[in-house]
C-alpha cells in the first residue's frame, strides 16, 4: 500500500474546513505534501493547486444553487488574480525552495492570527472595486508561488472591499479560488501528471470532506471552527518556519 495513503485522512480534513468556512483550511494542502507525501515543493505546489481548485470548483457549484454567489465580484476578483497567478509561477520557479517554505511558514502565521483574530467580527464594508482588483491580484500571486488558495485573504476582502456578508463572502470566494487555483494547475500539469495516483487520491479525499463541510458549515458554530483553525494555522506555521530555518 503506497505509504502515502496515511495522509489521506488529513486531506479529507481540509476539505471539511474548505466546505465548511470557505477559507484557511488549504492552506494545509502544502506542508502535508511536502512532509507528508514527501514531495520536492515545486510539485507538492502544483497538486496542492490541483486539489485546492478541483474542491473549490465544487463547493462554487453547490453554493451556486443556494444563491450566495455574487458574479459581480467573482468576476473582479477572478480577472485580476488569473494573470497574477502565472506572474506567481514564475516567482516560484526563481526562489529556492527552502526560501518558498519560509514564505509558507510566515503566511500561515498570518493566515492563523487573522483567522483567530477576526472569528467574531460581523462588520460589512463597502464595495471598493480598485481596491478589489489589488486584492484578487495578490491573491492571485501568492496561488501561484505557493499553491494556496487564498481564501484566507478573500473572505476578509470581499466582506471590506466588496460589501459582502460573511455567508455571502464565504461562498462566493469560492469560485475564485477555483479559477485561480486551476490555473496554476494548468500551467504546472507536468508536475502533478507525474505522480497523479497520489494527486487523484488527495483530491478524491479532500472532495469528500468538503461535502462534509458544506453540511457542517449550515449547523456548526463559525466563531469555534475559526478559532480553532487560527490555532492550527499559527501552530504549522511555527513548526514549518523553525524546520527550515534550521537548514539555513
Amino acid at each position: 500500500m503506497p505509504e502515502y495513503l496515511a495522509i489521506l485522512p488529513l486531506a479529507v480534513g481540509i476539505g471539511i474546513v474548505l466546505g465548511a468556512l470557505g477559507s484557511g483550511g488549504a492552506i494545509l494542502a502544502l506542508p502535508l505534501l511536502v512532509y507528508g507525501a514527501m514531495l520536492p515543493v515545486r510539485q507538492a505546489v502544483a497538486v496542492s493547486q490541483l486539489v485546492v481548485g478541483t474542491a473549490a470548483l465544487v463547493g462554487a457549484l453547490l453554493q451556486w444553487r443556494s444563491g450566495r454567489l455574487e458574479w459581480k465580484e467573482v468576476l473582479i476578483f477572478g480577472a485580476a488574480g488569473m494573470p497574477a497567478t502565472k506572474l506567481g509561477s514564475i516567482l516560484a520557479d526563481q526562489i529556492e525552495p527552502r526560501v518558498l517554505m519560509l514564505c509558507f511558514a510566515g503566511l500561515v502565521m498570518l493566515a492563523g492570527l487573522r483567522m483567530f483574530q477576526k472569528a467574531g467580527d460581523s462588520s460589512v464594508g463597502k464595495s471598493r472595486v480598485g481596491v478589489s482588483i489589488l486584492a484578487g491580484a495578490i491573491v492571485g500571486v501568492l496561488t501561484g508561488l505557493l499553491g494556496v488558495g487564498g481564501g484566507f485573504l478573500l473572505v476578509p476582502a470581499l466582506i471590506a472591499f466588496g460589501g459582502l456578508d460573511a455567508r455571502r463572502a464565504t461562498a462566493t470566494s469560492l469560485p475564485v479560488i477555483a479559477v485561480n487555483s486551476l490555473t496554476g494547475a494548468v500551467q504546472q500539469s507536468a508536475q502533478w501528471g507525474a505522480v497523479l495516483g497520489l494527486a487523484l487520491s488527495f483530491l478524491g479525499a479532500t472532495l469528500v470532506g468538503t461535502f462534509v463541510g458544506l453540511r457542517m458549515g449550515q449547523g456548526a458554530s463559525e466563531l469555534k471552527l475559526k478559532q480553532a483553525l487560527g490555532i492550527v494555522l499559527i501552530s504549522v506555521g511555527l513548526v514549518v518556519g523553525v524546520v527550515n530555518l534550521r537548514g539555513v
